[in-house]
């Protein structure tokens, strides 16, 4: 299984069908191919960013100027697939593709970015989870009139005391 999965007709029809990169997003998230690409990359960690270069060297020789990419369907579908995975080069390959401004691609940046921004949440929501655990800080624990720190601030308001 390699990353040209995610070169079918199925995800150019839900792509190019679609209106908006929010709900492209979506839907390819539950997408069986952009599934398996995903569980193809996190199970071969070590090859990952060599897999990423490698399908999108392939794909770039047919971007042409003013001619819309074929290709752009592919490329949204692996910012999806690499979304959720704790890996450098998924963030790279989002931060690449989301600040790239060309009409030949006018939807993949913006799905890139998306993707790029929920990646971002779900890492932050991870590391807060982390803290909702007892803390060895907290040792005699609050009292029953007392709230915690963490029933006291936001999250938001943490991370900026921290």
């Amino acid at each position: 299984m390699d990353l040209t999965v995610l070169d079918s007709e199925d995800i150019s029809q839900v792509v190019l069908s679609i209106a908006t990169p929010k709900a492209v997003c979506s839907i390819l998230r539950t997408h069986s191919r952009v599934e398996a690409a995903r569980r193809h990359l996190f199970e071969n960690a070590g090859e990952a960013r060599r897999d990423i270069e490698e399908f999108v060297r392939e794909r770039l020789v047919d971007l042409k100027p003013k001619t819309y990419f074929p290709h752009e369907p592919a490329f949204c579908a692996l910012a999806v697939a690499l979304e959720a995975l704790p890996m450098p080069a998924a963030e790279d390959f989002l931060s690449e593709l989301a600040a790239l401004r060309i009409a030949e691609m006018p939807i993949s940046s913006r799905v890139a970015a998306l993707c790029l921004k929920r990646r971002r949440e779900l890492l932050a929501t991870n590391t807060l989870a982390v803290f909702e655990v007892a803390s060895p800080l907290l040792s005699s624990g609050p009292t029953q009139m007392e709230p915690t720190r963490f029933q006291q601030n936001s999250s938001y308001e943490l991370m900026k005391a921290a």
